[in-house]
């Protein structure tokens, strides 16, 4: 203290200040970090599995856009025949219409998976304190 009474903090008190400031900055930097990190590790694993998922219906939607190429080609072959066999080509048309929608009902998995791994990455966001 100073003669009037005036508190003048001394040089080691100064000194033991800053250390503890540079401290608690250091641990939140380092909080900070470590929480950035979980969240880029959560991501990766969310990327991996939504390339296997999709990369498994991609495959699965394939299949039905190769079949309805190969009906409407068939199709085509038959109508270019002369006599072309009306209850074939009708079966034909069925199947084509078939594959349509089971390819539709791929590409809306698509889009729901999509949906559902956006929700999923905002609430991982959430929980580990991060508010996009």
């Amino acid at each position: 203290m100073s003669e009037a009474g005036i508190f003048v903090p001394s040089s080691l008190s100064l000194l033991a200040a800053s250390a503890v400031i540079q401290l608690v900055l250091i641990a939140a930097l380092i909080a900070q970090w470590r929480r950035g990190r979980r969240i880029l590790e959560l991501l990766a694993q969310q990327r991996t599995g939504l390339e296997e998922r999709t990369g498994a219906l991609v495959h699965d939607l394939n299949q039905p856009l190769t079949a309805i190429l190969s009906n409407a080609q068939a199709a085509l072959r038959f109508l270019a025949s002369g006599q072309p066999d009306v209850q074939e080509l009708r079966e034909i048309l069925d199947d084509i219409v078939r594959d349509d929608k089971r390819a539709a009902g791929i590409v809306r998995s698509l889009g729901e998976l999509q949906t559902k791994v956006s929700v999923a990455a905002h609430d991982r966001m959430r929980e580990h304190g991060d508010n996009p």
